[in-house]
């Protein structure tokens, strides 16, 4: 929040930027109109981005290393380029007071890299001076080096220009209340008491009435059996490796581990053999990485890490449970059992009926698809079980927001933290995505420039510096 711009310097930096009005006040056509205008924005949007430039600017003279803007930030960098008497002649040397320069690209893989590393700075900058930055003006990196193919400048004299449409999306209450008011309209109908004694039509109906409400059941009953979600304390923080066991389990530690080790130099991925390879497995002494550097040692190969550190990991989950983030196994069961109760008894009211149709020489074929369907439901709730009560959920949620930057566009010493919030997509892009896509088993690796450059620009606080792919790069004193 704005709140947090501590030292009196940067509040009255804050506070001129903030006041700045582009020289375009009274205007005909003000600065955010033209900006909505020209980009096709709605004007809340053009408003956002421009609160969201302001705050990179303010970024650029106090954070004290280069900052990189997002596109839509430097749209708005574009445009206030253009009004260059106000951007020379006051809003640098007046507002900011500092030069700002704006530098095309360079071009080139080491620059991409650069640019990269300056994104993750600024967001965990940000971060710092304005809370999470805002995923729709400041994008993961991924998606902020691979956007530049999306934007066209449009002759609208020679092309259309049609919007991608926007379709609603109802919530999944709203969609079970529809699904049985259309349902259960036609059973209104008379009908015999008995339902096994209705036609196949009638039956066909009600049992899909039924396979709805039995999901609302379901729903209804994993969210009580697992506890409230305002049940952890405010404020309650997790170490990266209690994260990670919270978010995925022990695969999870291990993959938050080798990023780890590969970030801090203790390691190194062979690719081709998806093996990790820990030069002096007896220097790593922190838990649980000595544990995976010594699982590493003795076989390195991934599935075989995740058993040997599986056992030793139990620390974290008593950890977690004593905290009341995991369900114990006998909840998990009691949860499993009770939410397969209804589908359980739809698979023998199916079955029930089916009897009666072949007795009576009927066609039961699409019955008999439905009542496999539910029966494997079935199974599957039983045996796929809630890990987190909704406490656990609500601060994995909170550890999110609060780490937004390292997810986004992490740093080597974010990467661990990262991974255990996201898994290892996060790595795509960064010097370790070749451990991400052995992971997917993804063929395909990270390119320099050609996998899109954005506005390639860079800026400086005070003297002029090189740009790159995937951004702008910019500066403090």
């Amino acid at each position: 929040m704005d709140d947090a711009i501590g030292s009196q310097r940067e509040r009255e930096l804050w506070q001129r930027i903030d006041a700045h009005d582009f020289g375009t006040a009274g205007c005909a056509l003000p600065f955010a109109r033209r900006l909505a205008r020209e980009h096709g924005w709605s004007q809340a949007y053009a408003d956002g981005a421009i609160r969201e430039y302001k705050r990179f600017c303010f970024l650029a003279v106090a954070a004290g290393h280069v900052v990189t803007p997002s596109d839509a930030v430097d749209e708005v960098w574009h445009q206030h380029l253009t009004y260059s008497r106000d951007y020379w002649q006051r809003y640098c040397p007046e507002v900011l007071g500092s030069e700002l320069h704006h530098e095309p690209t360079r071009g080139g893989h080491a620059q991409s890299r650069l640019h990269y590393d300056q994104y993750a700075q600024t967001l965990a900058s940000y971060q710092r001076w304005f809370g999470p930055p805002p995923a729709e003006y400041w994008p993961d990196a991924r998606t902020q080096t691979a956007s530049p193919a999306r934007w066209r400048r449009v002759d609208l004299t020679r092309g259309w220009l049609l919007p991608r449409p926007a379709l609603p999306r109802p919530s999944r209450g709203q969609l079970l209340a529809a699904a049985v008011l259309l349902g259960v309209a036609p059973l209104l109908q008379a009908l015999p008491l008995n339902p096994l004694d209705f036609s196949g039509p009638a039956f066909l109906l009600l049992y899909l009435v039924l396979i709805l409400l039995g999901a609302g059941v379901v729903v209804l009953v994993r969210r009580r059996f697992r506890g409230d979600s305002d049940a952890v304390p405010r404020g309650q923080t997790l170490d990266t490796w209690a994260v990670a066991y919270l978010a995925g389990g022990t695969l999870r530690v291990v993959d938050a581990g080798v990023a780890s080790l590969l970030a801090g130099g203790q390691a190194q991925w062979d690719s081709r053999k998806r093996r990790l390879a820990v030069s002096r497995p007896q220097d790593v002494r922190d838990y649980p990485l000595d544990e995976i550097a010594r699982a590493a040692a003795a076989d390195p190969a991934l599935p075989r890490i995740v058993r040997r550190v599986k056992p030793r990991l139990q620390r974290l989950r008593d950890q977690l449970l004593s905290r009341g983030l995991l369900l114990s196994d006998g909840q998990r069961w009691r949860i499993g059992f009770a939410s397969a109760l209804p589908f359980a008894l739809l698979t023998v009211f199916g079955v029930s009926k089916i009897s009666i149709g072949l007795a009576r020489d009927r066609p039961v074929g699409f019955l008999v698809f439905l009542t496999l369907l539910v029966g494997v439901a079935t199974v599957l709730l039983l045996f796929r079980r809630p890990e987190r009560t909704r406490a656990g959920d609500a601060l994995l949620a909170e550890l999110n927001r609060r780490h937004a930057h390292a997810r986004r566009a992490p740093r080597d010493g974010d990467v661990g933290l990262a991974v255990a919030l996201a898994g290892t997509t996060v790595l795509a892009g960064t010097a370790y995505a070749a451990f991400h896509e052995s992971r997917a088993a993804n063929n395909t690796s990270s390119s320099g420039c050609s996998s899109g450059c954005s506005s390639g620009s860079s800026c400086s606080s005070g003297s002029s510096c090189s740009s790159g792919c995937g951004g702008c790069g910019g500066g403090g004193d």
